[in-house]
């Protein structure tokens, strides 16, 4: 996230960034998964029990001027109510805020909305609903694949607006039980972004404070 994250940290890095050097997404590496699966289902409705998960994550960010990631870290939490926060640490320390009503930038020099983009505006809703594994939202915009075996799964998402594909690529969601571990967006090899999450610490309501300063 370059000292801003963006939204969906990725969205704003492939809004900016240059043309893809690859046209398509790479296939995804898994079977395709109708929306009402009930397998997927019964995953989907364990992550919707939790009432907050916190967890620390390390973003990484691939760009095609670069051989090597810029490297960020901090604290991801999760509200099936209040969306996606994303606490960064360093380099910076802001916060970005993911939820029904769009982004919220949160930083020390006060909020701000970015400039709405529809490759931003695409992925931050596709998070949101990765993150509580809702496939029926998600179907009518991308094509879903996904994988199931011992414990892991994996869930890809691929638009299905070829201007969209072009633009955002592949995105990729691997969990562990009712956790997710790993987030990315992938334009390119050269051009992508990787989330990866430690395990959430014990689940609980968050307080009225953590609300008031990680959500809105």
């Amino acid at each position: 996230m370059i000292r801003r994250v963006c939204a969906l940290i990725l969205a704003g890095l492939l809004a900016a960034a240059a043309p893809a050097q690859s046209g398509q997404p790479e296939p995804a590496p898994a079977s395709r998964l109708a929306p009402d699966d009930l397998a997927w289902a019964a995953l989907a409705a364990g992550l919707r029990r939790q009432a907050g998960v916190t967890a620390d994550f390390t973003e990484r960010r691939w760009f095609p001027f670069r051989a090597a990631p810029t490297i960020l870290r901090g604290e991801a939490r999760v509200s099936a109510e209040h969306g996606l926060s994303l606490h960064y640490l360093a380099p910076d320390e802001q916060i970005t805020i993911i939820d029904r009503g769009g982004v919220l930038l949160r930083s020390a020099s006060g909020e701000r909305v970015p400039p709405a983009d529809p490759r931003a505006l695409a992925a931050d809703f596709a998070l949101l609903q990765v993150l509580r594994l809702d496939l029926a939202a998600l179907a009518p915009a991308f094509e879903l694949s996904g994988r199931r075996a011992e414990g892991t799964w994996t869930l890809v998402l691929v638009p299905r607006d070829p201007d969209l594909r072009r633009t955002l690529g592949q995105i990729t969601v691997e969990g562990e039980a009712d956790a997710v571990r790993r987030i990315e967006l992938r334009r390119s090899a050269k051009q992508r972004v990787e989330i990866l999450l430690e395990r959430p610490r014990p689940g609980r309501p968050f307080t009225a404070e953590e609300l008031r300063r990680y959500f809105r």
